[in-house]
């Protein structure tokens, strides 16, 4: 990378690290005025302690929205900047040269900048839509559909495929498959996933905002080191789409960050739907802008189990309670599964592990996350130039 880029991200980074601080400081007022409101709930997984009769602020994922959408917009002004000018200026105490302005961005980097603020924005306000509202499932599977527009209308990427090079030989498929239309309909379906999985792989704390702060991890490190290593030489469009995907990521890690110091055990606030279908929708455009939605996929194999297990309790084929939660035994203060254990990965996990107190039970379910992020970034570089 150049040193303008390498500024741009240094630069991206300090946006990210004053987001992580924003919210912290914002998320207790949030939970204030929700709290007041009556938007607040007692902790299900604590129900029979003095934790269980605490009412607890929801829908917090409001201020993390608000602030990683400050960030996103600082940044795209300053990314209107000459970078190295904008930290010569700055490290010089204020005192030398005027950072340049113009020629640092196109109008590429606008619409897509444009496009992310809309649709990311558009979820989110349908989350705390959901949160206030409580709408049913139905049309939470929809709601993803008209957020993604904007998305959908700024893409400009190709819409085919690359075909495995064993999937060639045996079938003897061509390389590249162009599948049009259909491949809009694939980032719609990769949207609404995205938005549900983190809301369904839920109910314990911290879990949510880990399991997003762990998977932005592993895209940004994803981004960084295909920058670094030149995955995409020679091609500025590969070189721009990893770029732009690293400047959503780094702000949702640094606020998604904030928001895990009030959120992980005992947590004082929930995150609510807000929270679980921004940082959903995220996820889901830094991957399609970024151009690699298919290691995405592997980022996401826990979610995939958790929702493929759920399959038979979301459509009604088994019966489906509305929180899907293990039990929590007053008397020596672990979970332990139902039982007749509901079908997702929190009660699949405890019955594997055996019963463990809540904290306990999210820090194995973000190592399983991790470990998985971990294995799909080793499987994209190791299969690289031999799968495709």
């Amino acid at each position: 990378a150049d040193d303008g880029t390498r500024a741009l991200i240094a630069a991206s980074a300090a946006v990210a690290a004053a987001g992580c601080v924003g919210t912290m400081w914002l998320v207790p007022h949030v939970g204030e005025k929700t709290r007041a409101r009556g938007i607040c709930g007692k902790d299900l997984n604590k129900k029979g302690s003095p934790l269980g009769e605490v009412p607890v602020p929801e829908s917090a994922g409001l201020a993390v929205g608000c602030v990683f959408l400050l960030c996103v917009t600082v940044f795209e002004v300053l990314h209107y900047f000459d970078a190295s000018s904008l930290l010569a200026w700055v490290t010089s105490g204020f005192t030398g040269p005027a950072p340049v302005l113009g020629g640092a961005i196109d109008e590429a980097w606008l619409v897509d900048y444009n496009a992310a603020l809309a649709t990311i924005g558009f979820m989110m306000f349908l989350g705390f839509a959901d949160d206030v509202l409580d709408l049913r499932w139905r049309v939470k599977l929809v709601l993803p559909l008209f957020a993604s527009l904007p998305l959908l209308a700024a893409y400009s990427g190709g819409t085919g495929v690359a075909v495995p090079k064993p999937l060639q030989l045996l079938v003897g498929l061509p390389g590249y498959v162009e599948l049009g239309p259909l491949y809009f309909g694939y980032m719609v379906a990769l949207v609404i996933f995205c938005t549900n999985s983190i809301n369904i792989l839920a109910g314990v704390n911290g879990l949510e905002a880990g399991q997003t702060f762990v998977i932005a991890c592993a895209m940004l490190t994803h981004s960084l080191s295909s920058i670094a290593w030149g995955v995409g030489a020679g091609s500025d469009a590969a070189r721009d789409a990893h770029l732009f995907s690293a400047y959503l990521t780094l702000p949702l890690a640094g606020c998604t960050l904030g928001l895990l110091v009030h959120n992980w055990y005992p947590s004082r606030v929930f995150v609510g739907d807000t929270f679980t279908y921004f940082a959903g929708m995220t996820i889901a455009v830094a991957g399609i802008l970024g151009h690699f939605s298919e290691t995405l996929l592997l980022f996401l194999i826990p979610q995939i189990v958790n929702f493929v297990y759920s399959i038979p309790q979301l459509l009604k084929i088994v019966p489906c309670p509305r929180h899907r939660l293990p039990v929590f035994d007053p008397a020596t203060g672990l979970l332990r599964p139902k039982d007749q254990p509901d079908m997702n990965v929190v009660n699949l996990v405890l019955r594997v592990f055996g019963s463990t107190t809540e904290n306990a039970l999210c820090v194995r379910i973000l190592a399983i996350q991790a470990l998985c992020c971990a294995a799909g970034c080793v499987a994209h570089w190791v299969l690289q130039g031999v799968w495709k």
